[in-house]
């Protein structure tokens, strides 16, 4: 990813929120020259030495055979929206406002019962936690013993490289920054409002005011 260094960001607790709240990943694997995609909800997890990422997939994809193979990059996308010129000091061109993570690591398989349900558990416990619903953990009947590794392949990808940008008008003037804020401040849509927040909190966190 082209992350030029104004956008550049290293505070890896910002980058572990980003995917805990955006968990729906794109994973993507290189197979002769070629990438093979899948778009899956992960949960991210602080361990002693780092960050790994959980997941699973059916087992009718081929991709998890792909996973065992290398490594694998995959791509969390933070809030993100169209910022117009009409919002600067002076005319300029349009342009968009996003954070992203992407994270490289090479793949453990889990295709045993105990570890499947580990890994199934910590999915749905992370899923209820941002949008709880009461809903009881349990595996069906028909799913338990053997059965389950029939259906699905569990994962671990461990992050061995980490990249974590976040091009929210850092380039800009102070005069166009806060047009920009004022801008999205009168938008009532959910993604301007989350990227109005994400600019007001690099924008505290580097002493700038509004």
């Amino acid at each position: 990813m082209y992350n030029p260094q104004k956008y550049k960001e290293s505070d890896l607790n910002e980058a572990f929120e980003l995917m805990d709240r955006n968990p729906f990943a794109t994973v993507m694997t290189v197979q002769d020259g070629k990438p093979f995609v899948s778009h899956l909800p992960l949960t991210p997890v602080k361990t002693s030495d780092g960050i790994e990422l959980v997941g699973h997939l059916a087992k009718a994809n081929p991709h998890w055979k792909l996973l065992s193979n290398g490594s694998t990059t995959i791509i969390f996308q933070g809030a993100h929206t169209y910022i117009t010129p009409k919002w600067y000091a002076e005319d300029d061109v349009p342009t968009w406002n996003y954070s992203v993570v992407h994270v490289s690591g090479k793949v453990s398989l889990i295709e045993d019962y105990d570890g499947l349900v580990e890994c199934l558990k910590i999915l749905t416990a992370h899923a209820e936690r941002h949008w709880t619903s009461g809903w009881n953990f349990f595996i069906p009947d028909d799913l338990k013993g053997a059965d389950l590794s029939k259906h699905i392949v569990g994962f671990r990808v461990k992050a061995e490289d980490l990249n974590f940008k976040r091009k929210l008008s850092q380039n800009r003037s102070p005069a166009d920054r806060a047009g920009v804020l004022r801008g999205l401040e009168s938008r009532s849509d959910e993604v301007s409002r989350n990227v109005l927040s994400d600019m007001f909190k690099l924008y505290q966190k580097n002493g700038e005011a509004k």
